[in-house]
């Protein structure tokens, strides 16, 4: 088969669970739930993942409610803690912030929990990543203020709880239980 003749047929292949992934958003940016909208989002759905395919994310975890609770609870706790910090730093009469770029290495070897891991990085006041390099599974973190090397050394084990946090959520057995093989 031909490389044309395969991209052409990868491209019109349906990807079910983005189309149903749109199709909700689209009927909840709308605000109708009926059937008609329902149908309009997964046409919608489909020419958006016909005219923009996306190569298929290799997933071969499960989602755990016990780690996807910790997950949600520690993100809360981090971005209560850091808009504190700023909201006290910005009515401060003197502004003292010390930014830092802190480079990170990851665990995994996963696409989708590098995403996920920077995401809930940069939601957080005061961090932001500048740039995930796919190849070596290196995060770089953009750091309001990071008064040390103490301080970089924290950001970077911070940016690993984060890492595993969402590995415990979303993982196999096989890569909790290879995280867990790193910590001991």
């Amino acid at each position: 088969m031909k490389g044309s003749t395969l991209r052409r047929r990868l491209r019109f292949r349906l990807q079910w669970r983005a189309i149903v992934m749109l199709a909700l958003i689209w009927v909840v940016l709308w605000g109708n739930y009926s059937l008609v909208d329902l149908l309009v989002g997964m046409v919608v759905a489909w020419a958006i993942t016909v005219t923009f395919p996306l190569p298929p994310i290799r997933y071969h975890g499960r989602l755990r409610p016990i780690g996807l609770v910790k997950l949600a609870l520690s993100v809360l706790r981090d971005l209560a803690v850091a808009s504190w910090r700023l909201a006290l730093a910005s009515f401060s009469p003197h502004i003292d912030f010390n930014p830092a770029i802190v480079r990170v290495h990851l665990r995994s070897h996963n696409d989708l929990y590098q995403v996920e891991t920077a995401e809930l990085i940069s939601i957080v006041p005061g961090s932001i990543v500048i740039d995930a390099r796919r190849s070596t599974r290196v995060l770089y973190l953009h750091l309001l203020d990071v008064p040390d090397a103490d301080g970089v050394a924290q950001a970077k084990t911070e940016a690993l709880q984060v890492e595993r946090r969402v590995i415990e959520a979303m993982g196999s057995r096989a890569e909790i239980a290879e995280l867990d093989e790193e910590k001991r």
